[in-house]
């Protein structure tokens, strides 16, 4: 598929902490016309901030930017069940989306491994979280501010990489731009990211 050979190219030239083991496993993930299914689409509000972090994409990678336009129309899009603005702040829900494209609800099954997009809207919080996936994000707008363990939030421009060991407390902040990230999470994918203090 387009957008994962894409991804798979624009990893590899960014390189960095995690970006090895995302490619070795998918390599072993089985990604062919027998095994592609179209998911249902699905559109949350945030989307409405997918035709500029796609144009802003375009700066970054062309090729990349290219295949998530022409995939925009399948994408199914969701939430986190267990988050809310209550616990997340108000107007987080209409800010905020993940799809699959290597996942259940993607193209791929894939075999305990998820490879997708998340939006997050301009000034926003995704406040602390963890799970016991590792996981790579890969921001594809900036900058953006990232927090991971005790450390303060640090400044990451488009196409840096930022790792996630298992269970790490880690989280997002956007500025004026809205982030569009690629994310990955390795294995251990069937729980779900749980909010620090919930």
């Amino acid at each position: 598929m387009w957008s994962v050979r894409s991804i798979s190219r624009g990893l590899a030239q960014c390189g960095g902490e995690g970006v090895e083991e995302v490619l070795k496993r998918l390599q072993h993930q089985v990604l062919t016309e027998d095994t592609l299914t179209i998911p249902e689409p699905a559109r949350k509000p945030a989307c409405r901030h997918l035709p500029q972090t796609v144009a802003e994409t375009a700066l970054l990678d062309s090729d990349l930017a290219a295949a998530l336009a022409a995939l925009d129309e399948h994408l199914n899009w969701r939430q986190t069940a267990a988050y809310s603005d209550a616990l997340l702040g108000a107007g987080f829900m209409e800010n905020y989306a993940h799809c699959e494209i290597i996942g259940p609800n993607g193209f791929f099954q894939g075999d305990d491994f998820l490879l997708g997009l998340i939006l997050l809207g301009p000034h926003r919080h995704y406040k602390d979280h963890y799970h016991p996936a590792p996981e790579l994000y890969w921001p594809l707008t900036g900058p953006s501010d990232w927090k991971r363990g005790a450390g303060g939030f640090v400044l990451r421009q488009a196409g840096e990489t930022i790792w996630h060991r298992p269970f790490i407390v880690h989280a997002t902040a956007t500025q004026e731009t809205p982030l569009l990230a690629v994310w990955c999470w390795t294995s251990d994918t069937a729980t779900s990211a749980k909010l620090v203090g919930t």
